[in-house]
């Protein structure tokens, strides 16, 4: 069973997984993602939960839509299908062509808009399961795991549609 929140253990709503995934991209080594043109959208605000201008080539822009950890009676399956809900808000926001129409790059992959998910892990889990590498490739499509300790792992495209035991989120003891 999960352990509910305590004075000790804070609760990873989405506010705060929100709030890890933009420090971990902030001050992520080589990330180059800007403190100052990140844009945290309130709860209940229409759009993606963050914004993140930067990347390789300074002009990336990152639209990340985060869940937190459900503490309700049925804890379980809301945590572990709750990604489903977010890859529908974030597709439906995909307002970017993703394929490049002309120029040099014509039929590739329109790589300066990247998505992401903010997932608590045992959601990023079933999420990186079943969601297949090729779906992300194109989406060029994130996710940003958070375990109980509040520590960030990002999964890149190329490491979807695997399945991924509690340890590689750095999890001691599975739900």
């Amino acid at each position: 069973m999960i352990e509910k929140p305590t004075k000790e253990r804070q609760p990873l709503d989405e506010k705060d997984i929100v709030e890890r995934v933009r420090t971990f991209l902030i001050t992520k080594e080589r990330g180059n993602w800007h403190e100052e043109k990140a844009k945290v959208t309130e709860l209940h605000q229409r759009g993606v939960d963050l914004i993140m201008i930067g990347g390789k080539r300074n002009s990336e822009c990152f639209f990340i839509e985060c869940k937190g950890k459900s503490y309700a009676r049925s804890e379980r399956s809301i945590n572990k299908e709750g990604w489903l809900n977010a890859l529908g808000q974030i597709v439906t926001r995909m307002s970017t062509p993703r394929i490049i129409k002309s120029g040099q790059n014509k039929g590739e992959v329109n790589r300066a808009y990247k998505y992401g998910l903010g997932l608590y892990w045992v959601s990023a889990q079933t999420a990186l399961r079943r969601i297949p590498k090729e779906i992300a490739t194109t989406l060029n499509l994130h996710i940003f795991s958070v375990n109980d300790n509040g520590e960030v792992k990002q999964f890149t495209p190329s490491m979807f549609g695997k399945k991924y035991d509690a340890s590689d989120f750095n999890v001691t003891k599975a739900i």
